[in-house]
C-alpha cells in the first residue's frame, strides 16, 4: 500500500476518533494529528505530481490548522473548565457507528463522480475526503456539545481541503489562502458564541436552547 493511501486511511480513522471520543481535549489533540496527516499528504502530492502550489498550501495549513485552531480550542476548554461532552443524539456508542457507516457509504458511492473532475486522480484519497467531510456533517446532526460541533466544522473543512487539493490545486494562491484562514476566524467566532452560550445555559448542550426555536 502506498504511503499516501495509508495516510488517507489514517485520516478516516482519526475522524472517527474526533467524532467518538468523549474527552474533549483528546478529541482536539486527535484533530491536530489528522490535520498534520493532511499537511503531510499535501507535501507528498506536491512532490509526486510536481504540484508546487500544494507545498505553499501545506505550510500555511500547518500554522493555521495544526497550531492555531487547536490552540484556540484548548483555550476554550480550559476557560469553560469542561472535560467531556454531553450525551449525544443516539448515545455515545451508536452515533459514531451510524456516522461512520453512512459517511463511508456516501463517499464510496460518489467518489467516481469527483474522480472525473480531479486533476490528481487518487481514488482512496477522494474516498477519505468524502468520508471526513460527511463525518463533519453527521457531527452537526448527532452531537449536542457546542465544542463537538466546532470540531465537526473542522472535520468537514479538512474534507473540503483534501478534495480541493485533488481537484483544483492550481487555484490562485489568494483563493487557497482565503480558504485556509477562514478556519481560524470561523473557530474564533464559534468559540466566542460557545462562551456566551455557556454563560446563558450553564452547559454546552445545544439541545437545551429550546427557547431559541422559532
Amino acid at each position: 500500500m502506498a504511503t499516501i493511501d495509508f495516510l488517507a486511511i489514517c485520516m478516516i480513522v482519526t475522524s472517527l476518533a474526533v467524532f467518538g471520543l468523549r474527552n474533549l481535549k483528546a478529541s482536539v489533540a486527535i484533530y491536530a494529528v489528522q490535520t498534520l496527516l493532511l499537511v503531510t499528504i499535501f507535501f507528498l502530492l506536491a512532490s509526486e505530481f510536481s504540484a508546487q502550489q500544494l507545498s505553499t498550501w501545506a505550510v500555511v495549513a500547518f500554522f493555521t490548522k495544526v497550531i492555531f485552531v487547536p490552540a484556540i480550542l484548548f483555550w476554550l476548554i480550559r476557560k469553560l473548565n469542561v472535560i467531556s461532552e454531553d450525551e449525544p443524539v443516539g448515545g455515545f456508542f451508536v452515533s459514531p457507528i451510524i456516522a461512520m457507516g453512512f459517511s463511508l457509504a456516501i463517499a464510496m458511492s460518489i467518489h467516481n463522480i469527483f474522480l472525473e473532475f480531479s486533476l490528481i486522480k487518487e481514488e482512496i484519497l477522494l474516498i477519505a475526503a468524502g468520508t471526513v467531510f460527511m463525518m463533519g456533517i453527521f457531527g452537526f446532526m448527532l452531537r449536542n456539545s457546542f465544542i463537538k460541533q466546532i470540531l465537526a466544522y473542522c472535520l468537514f473543512e479538512n474534507g473540503i481541503h483534501l478534495s480541493l487539493a485533488l481537484m483544483a490545486y492550481n487555484s490562485h494562491e489568494l483563493v487557497e489562502l482565503g480558504i485556509l484562514t477562514d478556519a481560524i476566524f470561523a473557530v474564533i467566532i464559534m468559540s466566542i458564541l460557545a462562551v456566551r452560550f455557556y454563560k446563558a445555559y450553564n452547559s454546552l448542550d445545544t439541545s437545551k436552547a429550546s427557547n431559541l426555536r422559532g
